[in-house]
């Protein structure tokens, strides 16, 4: 597992064409997505520590972003796969929402660097890489899950579903702010 999420966030083509093939990695893809979900909350916890936040707070925030983060994996998957795979095919796109699922959870990887986010003044730079990296990381895993032959077209699969999946984002954070 170790070795694909290296893989996957140096954007090795290969590695995700492993991953893509290999019905079994879907749990390590969910791995993946909590490890970086685990990754934000301790940053998050850290940095909460840091501004004197309840314990109750910290910990409703833990859960919450959990289950949020493992929701949000799932809602972006379900879009990529409805645009990429449908509405932006090409002749050589088959795939499958559990392929797409794999390889997106692993793009995920370099979202580990969240765990900085609580370091002052420079916490922000390293969530804003990480996220960068992400999308860079899931643009490639897209280009591959879809047997697309320009990268170009992933990237409009990537910014399309990010409009797309900015609603729903919005609507999780919305009950996000109400759970906490």
């Amino acid at each position: 597992m170790i070795q694909r999420m290296i893989g996957a966030a140096l954007f090795n083509a290969e590695t995700y064409e492993e991953i893509e093939a290999d019905p079994g990695a879907i749990g390590q893809a969910v791995l993946v997505v909590i490890l970086v979900t685990v990754c934000g909350a301790v940053g998050g916890v850290i940095g909460g520590l840091l501004g004197d936040a309840s314990a109750l707070k910290l910990l409703l925030g833990v859960i919450a972003g959990l289950v949020f983060g493992i929701v949000r994996w799932a809602i972006w998957v379900s879009v990529l796969s409805l645009v990429g795979g449908m509405m932006l095919r090409t002749g050589s796109t088959h795939t499958s929402w559990a392929e797409l699922g794999r390889v997106v959870g692993f793009a995920y990887t370099p979202g580990v660097l969240s765990i900085f986010s609580f370091v002052p003044f420079v916490g922000w730079l390293f969530f804003l890489v990480g996220w960068l990296w992400t999308l860079v990381a899931v643009t490639i895993a897209v280009r591959q899950a879809l047997d697309f032959e320009s990268t170009g077209r992933a990237v409009a699969v990537v910014l399309l579903t990010g409009v797309i999946g900015f609603i729903p984002w919005i609507i999780i954070r919305i009950i996000q702010g109400i759970v906490l």
